[in-house]
């Protein structure tokens, strides 16, 4: 059986955005506790479009895909909205949202969407919601219960790179490998 692996495509952070997030999490986890298995700050980032388990040609084929939507695709800032959970149900993620102003990801990601279909790659098609994982809520636990968080004045994340990025599922948890960065090149 040829080998697999579970890829995305995403937007790694800057020192002040993770380590603003993660004390933010602090605050947040001595509220709500342990009913969430919290992301540990070193995997927080941006998912851009999630393409699940792939063979070794569809990798090189996911790459060469990233590699022509970054030729297109202008930096583009992003900020910093609100913890809030995702799903709108009690028993969501909670998540750092992310506004994307300029419509950068979004066009990112349109044409991520366009050159993954021409090379027949099969994704996670649903509709891009821009956010940062910080807790996802643990199997019959109380729900995580949280009114949303302002996040304040953090400072914008200039994206100027996109990752193509390996998800190793552990017994420990995930681990991240980034397997190649591009830089965003359109202007």
């Amino acid at each position: 059986m040829a080998e697999t692996a579970r890829l995305f495509i995403g937007i790694e952070l800057d020192d002040a955005w993770s380590d603003g997030l993660s004390a933010v999490a602090d605050e947040i986890r001595a509220v709500v506790g342990d009913a969430g298995r919290w992301v540990q700050p070193s995997l927080y980032h941006v998912t851009v479009v999630f393409l699940g388990e792939q063979s070794a040609k569809n990798t090189e084929l996911s790459i060469q895909a990233l590699r022509t939507a970054a030729e297109s695709s202008p930096p583009f800032t992003l900020h910093l909205t609100e913890v809030q959970r995702l799903g709108g149900h009690e028993h969501g993620a909670l998540v750092a949202g992310v506004a994307d102003p300029s419509g950068g990801l979004l066009r990112l990601r349109a044409w991520l969407n366009d050159e993954l279909r021409f090379h027949k790659i099969k994704y996670d098609s649903k509709p891009l919601v821009p956010h940062i994982t910080l807790a996802r809520p643990r199997r019959r636990a109380a729900p995580l219960s949280l009114t949303p968080y302002d996040l304040g004045e953090a400072p914008p994340l200039r994206v100027r790179t996109v990752s193509m990025i390996k998800s190793l599922l552990l017994p420990a948890g995930p681990k991240y490998l980034s397997l190649m960065k591009i830089g965003l090149e359109g202007q």
